[in-house]
């Protein structure tokens, strides 16, 4: 087993080299068991990290060698390890996230690869010199692998330090290529269009007839769907399922038309999820192939890249049921 001191050093010059922090600032962290977080110390430069940099605390932040400072952000790591199954976390503060950080509210990728690996990435209010109210964070951290602090910089879960890592330089990569986007470039419109489009309706109770058939007749009803569906051959059947309490829905699609739904899980391709991630898709939260990719939805039956060959218009449906309320 690799020792945690010395893949934090590595992995501290890794941020350092890329830029993804400076001087003494950012913060990294991993479990060591299950009772135990090692972390940097207070004012530790990543980039020239030592075996004398680290502090082992306990689950309450008690450093468990008296005299030894964690770092500032050590409620903030403890929180995360509590409230999600990361193994490591990497608070960092990379130039372009931030820049971006003070003039947006929240951050979409351009490219498939990022936008299906970050989601939609929020960007939080931050306005002390360390987090002091990490429910934010957790909250969305729950959702996708990585958050941004407005001006501040990222806080990025992971199973091991170097998909945190991995999460932190691809966010900033991303960034990079919107920043250099021209005025005329083609911006993702489909979840506004489709909420902009969708008529007002009172909210549904999640996965029950009346909220499916409202699925069923917002992506009928949609001429942009339809073409999609048309021009893709999209002619399948989805069932979509609620692990909780074993609820399923089967959706008939033939021609790029959605010809009729069934309480059955007997679709070509089967998604089942827990409540909670059904709900933060439909609300809008959450991205449903990200959701997939993250493994919060399973592909119980049927095959990706076959799915894949209808994205746009599976995109486009999920759009517009996330336009439809649910209560």
């Amino acid at each position: 087993m690799e020792d945690p001191k010395h893949a934090m050093i590595l992995w501290g010059a890794r941020l350092f080299e890329r830029r993804l922090v400076c001087g003494w600032g950012g913060n990294l962290s991993c479990r060591v068991g299950k009772e135990q977080i090692l972390i940097t110390g207070s004012h530790a430069p990543l980039g020239f990290l030592s075996p004398a940099d680290f502090v082992l605390v306990d689950t309450a932040g008690k450093p468990l060698q008296p005299g030894e400072q964690p770092s500032s952000e050590t409620p903030l790591h403890l929180a995360v390890y509590r409230a999600t199954d990361a193994q490591a976390v990497i608070h960092a503060h990379p130039p372009q996230v931030l820049v971006f950080s003070l003039s947006h509210e929240s951050f979409t990728p351009l490219s498939f690869e990022e936008k299906y690996t970050l989601g939609r990435v929020a960007i939080l209010p931050q306005d002390t010199p360390t987090v002091t109210q990490p429910e934010g964070v957790i909250a969305e951290l729950k959702l996708r692998p990585i958050v941004i602090l407005r001006g501040h910089g990222t806080v990025a879960a992971g199973k091991d330090l170097q998909e945190a890592f991995l999460l932190t330089d691809l966010l900033e990569e991303a960034v990079h290529c919107q920043l250099l986007r021209t005025e005329s470039s083609v911006i993702d419109t489909s979840a506004a269009a489709a909420a902009a489009s969708a008529p007002a309706a009172s909210a549904y109770i999640l996965f029950s007839r009346a909220h499916i058939s409202a699925l069923v007749a917002g992506a009928n009803d949609d001429p942009e769907f339809r073409q999609q569906g048309s021009e893709t051959g999209l002619t399948t059947s989805l069932t979509i399922a609620r692990e909780d309490d074993g609820t399923r829905w089967t959706m008939e699609f033939v021609d790029g038309r959605i010809t009729g739904f069934s309480e059955q899980g007997n679709g070509e391709f089967v998604i089942s999820g827990r409540e909670e991630w059904w709900r933060a898709i439909f609300q809008n939260r959450l991205d449903a192939f990200q959701a997939t990719q993250q493994g919060k939805l399973k592909l119980v039956r049927g095959e990706l890249w076959k799915l894949s060959h209808w994205f746009k218009p599976f995109q486009r449906a999920f759009a517009l049921w996330q336009a439809i309320p649910i209560e």
